[in-house]
């Protein structure tokens, strides 16, 4: 009997774990459908302190398999997120990018997130604030696809506990700080006077440059130099971006850094929080 019934379980098990069918078409297979989906569902929360989650244990024994150096968070508006994922011998981290979840759904108090693994580095997520009211899914056409800088990727042992993404101070080593202005925010282009730092570490025939924010994520953009109303550069394309996915405003003071004098592809970007 006991053998008879760790069959059962077994095959209920593998069931479960089993991927989801895309096109069900039975009522079984819809309920089936169901089931694995709700297996699959999790409750993590977000720290507006700390930039990183380890996922559930159960998640973790039973998808842990499944999931690569990267995964893609969606929520109920296609805006996705893409985050790195690190592992210990306690479990699964999801690091890098995580924070920007915070920044997009300017979440003040910390929220309790909904994920829910499709398969393939996926979970659809859902968002409720503290108190269990529901958070606003911004809407964009097309949708924000928020992606995160591969270039330098931790390496963890087993016994370390995976933190936080924070910027390497190398990347600080020249600084431009600067209370953003109404054509900040408003015109798609973020200028930088041609003077100190941007005469340092750009150069005026370079017409691309990456910015990579506290959060981790990349943006690609457009550089240009201008000699009106004064010699300036001013950083477009990915920058638009930014503004409207953060919802930077008027006021807002930032720090864009550069590694080294000479022509810089990428510039590292954060905000100052009082």
């Amino acid at each position: 009997m006991a053998f008879h019934h760790n069959n059962v379980a077994m095959l209920s098990y593998s069931m479960l774990i089993a991927p989801l069918d895309p096109n069900p078409v039975t009522e079984m297979d819809r309920r089936i459908n169901e089931l694995r989906l709700k297996y699959r569902t999790y409750m993590v929360e977000v720290d507006v302190d700390y930039g990183a989650i380890m996922l559930p244990m159960m998640f973790s024994h039973d998808f842990g398999d499944q999931i690569q150096q990267y995964a893609t968070l969606v929520d109920p508006k296609r805006n996705q997120f893409e985050v790195l994922v690190e592992r210990n011998n306690q479990g699964i981290y999801l690091t890098k990018g995580w924070h920007a979840i915070r920044d997009f759904y300017k979440v003040q108090f910390g929220s309790w997130v909904t994920v829910v693994f499709m398969g393939d580095g996926r979970f659809d997520i859902r968002m409720k604030n503290k108190f269990g009211k529901r958070i606003r899914y911004p809407t964009f056409n097309p949708p924000m696809n928020f992606r995160v800088e591969h270039s330098a990727v931790p390496v963890t042992v087993d016994w370390f506990v995976p933190r936080p993404f924070m910027h390497d101070g190398m990347n600080f080593q020249f600084t431009y700080e600067k209370k953003l202005a109404v054509a900040d925010v408003e015109s798609g282009f973020l200028e930088l006077a041609e003077v100190g730092f941007a005469q340092m570490a750009l150069d005026r025939e370079t017409s691309i440059v990456d910015m990579v924010d506290e959060n981790g994520n990349i943006w690609n953009c457009t550089l240009s130099f201008s000699m009106n109303p004064a010699p300036n550069f001013k950083i477009g394309g990915g920058w638009e971006l930014m503004v409207k996915a953060r919802k930077f405003a008027e006021g807002v003071r930032v720090v864009v850094g550069a590694p080294a004098v000479g022509m810089n592809l990428t510039l590292y970007f954060c905000v100052i929080r009082r």
